[in-house]
This record gives C-alpha cells, sequence and structure tokens, in this order.
C-alpha cells in the first residue's frame, strides 16, 4: 500500500515538473515579423532577396539562442534595414598590395507584442575583411558574401539581445 502511494506521488512530481518547464517553453516562443529593406542608396537599395536573406539569418539566430518560433507566440520581432555598404581602404606600393572591406550593416528592429511595439532598437554591425598580396590586384568593388553574412548576424544578434535583455529569458 505504501509503495503504491509513493509511485502516484512521483508519478504526480514528474507531471507537476513537466508542466512547469512546457510553460517556461512557452515563454520563450516568437514569432519573425516583417523584414523590409528600407536602403535608399547603393547596389543593395531595394532588394527584395535581401530581405529573405535576413529573414533566414533571424530564424538561425532566434534558433540558437533557444527561442522557439511559432506563428501564434504573442511576441514577433520586425527589423528594418536602412543601411548597407562595403567600404574598401587600401594600399599599393609597387608589387605590395593591402586592402581591407569592411562592411557595415544598420537596422532597426522592433519587439511587439499583440501588434503593438513594445521596445525598439537600433544596432551596427561590422565586418572585416583583410587581403594582403604581393601582386597589383585591382579593387573591383563587389561584397564577399561571406562577410556580409557575418556582419548581418552580428546586426541581427546584437538586435534580438536588446529586445529580449529586459524578459528573464
Amino acid at each position: 500500500m505504501k509503495l503504491g502511494v509513493l509511485n502516484v506521488v512521483k508519478i504526480f512530481c514528474i507531471c507537476i515538473i513537466l508542466l512547469l518547464v512546457g510553460d517556461s517553453q512557452q515563454e520563450k516562443q516568437i514569432k519573425i515579423g516583417a523584414v523590409t529593406n528600407e536602403i535608399k542608396l547603393g547596389p543593395f537599395a531595394g532588394q527584395r532577396n535581401m530581405a529573405v536573406g535576413v529573414k533566414n539569418i533571424l530564424e538561425e539566430n532566434l534558433q540558437e539562442m533557444d527561442y522557439e518560433l511559432s506563428p501564434t507566440a504573442e511576441e514577433e520581432i520586425s527589423i528594418r534595414l536602412v543601411f548597407f555598404d562595403v567600404k574598401n581602404i587600401g594600399t599599393n606600393v609597387a608589387i605590395y598590395h593591402n586592402d581591407i572591406a569592411i562592411t557595415e550593416i544598420i537596422a532597426i528592429g522592433e519587439l511587439k507584442r499583440n501588434g503593438k511595439v513594445i521596445k525598439k532598437t537600433i544596432q551596427k554591425g561590422q565586418s572585416k575583411e583583410v587581403s594582403t598580396s604581393t601582386l597589383v590586384v585591382a579593387d573591383d568593388g563587389t561584397f564577399n558574401q561571406q562577410t556580409a553574412s557575418i556582419a548581418l548576424k552580428k546586426v541581427l544578434e546584437a538586435i534580438v539581445k536588446d529586445l529580449t535583455k529586459w524578459k528573464n529569458y
């Protein structure tokens, strides 16, 4: 009889623990809202593909930070890209060449709950690519996809951290 009561108490405790863990998972549910490209100048102005790429990187960031993506979540993160540029800084002397390409991104993130903005942040991300050689290499002004992805990941991670730091996530 005592063994049966003990088993019932164990099962009850396990159920309570599972319910509490399930509730804490619901707190970390979030959905991704609109990702818009509001860049006005440069080669990335108005490119829809860029917004799609940013949404994919944001999904990866949120999942790495243990958020559950759910279309029914009350909280939503929206991103507006406002600046994206590559600055080329270089030195060429005879046959020595040293180039630095700095990719800069500025984005505005908004955390919304039930459609109302509860927090807003502006973040700047930067990534560098250094190229050194002993040949004369022409500058073509193109951007490196990996450098851009690194800068985007940094700025989106900073946005998520800033928007959610006031909560006990």
